[in-house]
């Protein structure tokens, strides 16, 4: 009895490292997919951003809209729980790339990164007055579908690397996508030693992540 008890206990944790390994975060870095074309669009101050300004960073991406009733909600909260994480790693940035430049003006788009907290230019409200612009970047600069905008947008978040790279997709209602975006920074970072790469040291409460 005593030997059954104990390969039955021994059976169950088994079972349940298995189960912790299956559902923990996974980094899905890939290797470089597509080096990101020239560009150039505005931020909320009206100041230009290029690929020179992903150069030597490491960069979390998003396309997004202001009045979005729907995912981009849930982007923002992420990317804002991120922007905090990393508070002090100065080379880690974000950018939200408006979908809909008609409306969301760069008066609009302060008043949103002012409502998520954005106190620094680590996180950046890019525009492009011309939606065409916006529409090219995004399906042949990001490889992402960009139909019927603002409504049919792409709601991956995109890790860049320090030379203006593609390097993994992630799903914006993920429930272990902090962690795998923690991941994904980390192994970047292993990878590009000249990034000065500090994240705060506290742990992302995973449970709060849920899905929308």
């Amino acid at each position: 009895m005593i030997i059954v008890a104990t390969l039955a206990i021994g059976l169950i944790a088994m079972t349940m490292s298995v189960v912790q390994l299956a559902s923990a975060p996974k980094a899905k870095l890939h290797e470089p997919l597509q080096t990101l074309p020239e560009f150039e669009l505005t931020d909320q101050f009206g100041k230009p951003f290029t690929k020179a300004d992903l150069m030597g960073k490491l960069t979390i991406a998003e396309f997004i809209f202001t009045r979005c009733p729907s995912a981009c909600p849930v982007m923002s909260r992420r990317t804002a729980e991120l922007y905090e994480l990393y508070k002090n790693a100065p080379n880690v940035q974000f950018i939200s790339i408006t979908v809909d430049p008609d409306y969301d003006t760069e008066e609009v788009l302060r008043r949103y990164a002012k409502m998520h907290g954005v106190t620094d230019s680590r996180w950046k409200f890019l525009r492009c007055p011309e939606l065409s612009t916006i529409v090219e970047l995004c399906e042949k600069g990001f490889l992402m579908a960009a139909e019927k905008l603002p409504g049919g947008h792409a709601t991956k978040l995109v890790a860049i690397d320090a030379k203006g790279a593609i390097r993994a997709y992630f799903d914006y209602n993920d429930v272990n996508l902090i962690g795998s975006i923690k991941l994904a920074l980390r192994q970047l970072a292993d990878e590009f030693p000249e990034v000065k790469y500090e994240p705060k040291s506290v742990h992302s409460n995973q449970s709060q992540s849920t899905n929308h």
